[in-house]
């Protein structure tokens, strides 16, 4: 009896084992391409992350699989980056990969990164910052898109972009600082600071003066053809922080905007008519 009732017992383990068994064989057997892409492979996603560049030596898709997930890991930004280093692949190509790994990690859309491979592409510093942006930190990568994002939209509204997160020594900074975006409309040149926050965000106000003297120290180098601009996507909700940022750029002549980056382009624009 006893022997009984344990085959008894184990009966319904051993059906529901069969039925996972079963389960697992029809889900990677009679749908691959849906097994592999669980997995992490291609599968059905590749025309999402086919190649951009008509370039010859371009990633296959199975390796932008694998560097997006090495991404995503603890300085995986810097793995991936040794990696391509290695392969000594020409601009066009790491630009390429960079996208498709955004892509892949649903950083931005297939569209948005092909616009912004036909706009951006050869543009210095357009390859260091989707480095950055397929990085494991969502801050940080907002932000780098938000950068991204307004040179894309100044060179779809007809300006250059001279550069993006271009280095410069302001003598003031302990460390070469960063110009977000240097875009030329005509004869001015905009230096930009990019702050993607949200309303509620402040922005600590020395760090804040600090990027401002940063943008002064640039046009008083390169003269009063530049102008100064910083550029915040959402205005922030504190009134009375509001008007000590406004206060601060006033004081400094630097252009205050706000707004996304569509936006943005559309308000420095504006400003180099005025000009």
């Amino acid at each position: 009896m006893s022997m009984k009732a344990d085959c008894s017992a184990g009966q319904p383990l051993i059906r529901r084992v069969l039925l996972l068994i079963a389960i697992a064989l029809v889900f990677f057997g009679a749908f691959p391409d849906e097994g592999r892409a669980f997995w992490g492979s291609t599968g059905k996603l590749a025309p999402i992350i086919a190649k951009i560049s008509k370039a010859p030596e371009v990633l296959p898709n199975d390796e932008i699989v694998r560097l997006a997930r090495l991404a995503s890991e603890a300085k995986g930004t810097a793995w991936v980056g040794e990696e391509l280093g290695r392969l000594n692949l020409p601009n066009e190509v790491l630009e390429d990969a960079f996208l498709r790994i955004a892509v892949h990690q649903g950083r931005i859309a297939r569209t948005e990164a092909e616009g912004m491979f036909s706009r951006l592409t050869g543009v210095p510093g357009f390859r260091t910052t989707l480095r950055k942006v397929v990085g494991n930190s969502e801050v940080g990568t907002a932000g780098h898109l938000y950068e991204l994002r307004l040179a894309d939209g100044a060179a779809g509204r007809g300006m250059k972009v001279l550069g993006i997160g271009e280095k410069f020594d302001d003598g003031l900074k302990r460390a070469p600082t960063d110009i977000d975006v240097l875009l030329e409309h005509g004869r001015t040149t905009f230096a930009i600071e990019a702050k993607n926050y949200a309303p509620t965000t402040l922005m600590p106000l020395d760090r804040y003066r600090a990027d401002l003297d940063s943008l002064v120290a640039y046009r008083k180098v390169h003269g009063k053809r530049v102008v100064p601009v910083f550029s915040m996507s959402n205005r922030p909700e504190d009134m009375r922080y509001l008007k000590l940022l406004q206060h601060e750029a006033k004081k400094r002549e630097v252009e205050l905007i706000f707004g996304s980056a569509e936006e943005s382009v559309e308000q420095i624009k504006l400003l180099g008519e005025l000009r």
